[in-house]
């Protein structure tokens, strides 16, 4: 930093300022020098203050001043490295202002390098916790997306449980209308006794005609329940569109183990073991989409 204090009352004030401070050669010196400039003239206050703690005596006077070591102080403070008084040309100026500088430059010069230094430090630091901010802004939209999306899915899957469901009511109540009534056949070589242990603990047991399929019993324990409600349809049901029905237990001879599958082609009277009289066991199947769900 150059301070320059005059006193316009001064003779050698208007002359230096025209023909030294003012001239291109001092200018661009100072400013490829990056040096910061102050000037004042000692009759305002705050010029007279400057000239009072420089202890100027002679105008016109400039002060040097950088960051030095002093003893006795941990950190640098800002002192006059040079003191110029009276009129001088600009090559005179420029030389003793060059000198100084190459004098304590070294000085000057690390501690403006442990300047950049630690703003190179800080930011470095600004640039990490910046980027950090930003990776963790991403990691919770990241976050905040997945959990929407598995939101709606899990949405889309009520949706679509609900939707299966409807249809398998709709199903079931079809089923209803079409299963024919319990056989009023008394001949018991036209006729099977069959004895079924249900899912849930209970027993029913159901006469069947020679027609009757496998398919037959799967259709009555899956309408069972709504047998014994004694619910009836008083309106014709449409099976529903797009729908496949799967039946949700086994039907199985209890000893030896023999598990029948439901089939439209298969009669009870060919299956001897069916025919005419059996004990059924009735297993509920879980259905896998089920279980995933109560995992989640």
């Amino acid at each position: 930093m150059l301070v320059y204090l005059h006193s316009r009352d001064h003779d050698d004030t208007d002359e230096f300022c025209r023909h030294t401070l003012s001239t291109a050669r001092v200018g661009n010196f100072i400013k490829d020098k990056n040096i910061l400039l102050w000037g004042g003239d000692v009759r305002e206050g705050e010029a007279h203050k400057v000239s009072y703690a420089l202890k100027a005596s002679t105008y016109p006077f400039m002060a040097l001043i950088a960051l030095q070591n002093t003893l006795g102080s941990s950190s640098p403070k800002m002192t006059v490295i040079e003191r110029i008084e009276g009129p001088s040309h600009p090559e005179e100026l420029i030389s003793q202002i060059e000198i100084a500088i190459d004098r304590h430059g070294a000085v000057v010069n690390r501690l403006k390098n442990e300047k950049n230094q630690r703003e190179m430090e800080r930011q470095l630091r600004d640039d990490q916790d910046r980027a950090y901010k930003e990776s963790l802004k991403a990691d919770q939209e990241k976050e905040k997306d997945a959990q929407l999306k598995a939101e709606e899915e899990a949405k889309d899957r009520e949706m679509e449980r609900q939707l299966s469901e409807q249809k398998r009511e709709q199903y079931n109540r079809y089923l209803f209308n079409q299963l024919a009534e319990e056989t009023k056949e008394q001949d018991p070589s036209k006729i099977t006794r069959l004895n079924f242990r249900l899912a849930d603990g209970s027993r029913v047991v159901r006469k069947f005609d020679k027609d009757a399929t496998l398919d037959t019993l799967y259709k009555f324990v899956e309408i069972y329940p709504l047998l014994k409600e004694g619910k009836h349809e008083h309106q014709p049901v449409e099976p529903p569109l797009d729908y496949e029905h799967k039946f949700n237990f086994t039907i199985h001879s209890p000893y030896p183990r023999m598990e029948y599958e439901p089939s439209s082609s298969t009669k009870l009277c060919e299956i001897s073991s069916l025919w005419p009289s059996a004990t059924l066991v009735v297993d509920a199947v879980v259905d896998e989409d089920d279980e995933d769900d109560d995992m989640e």
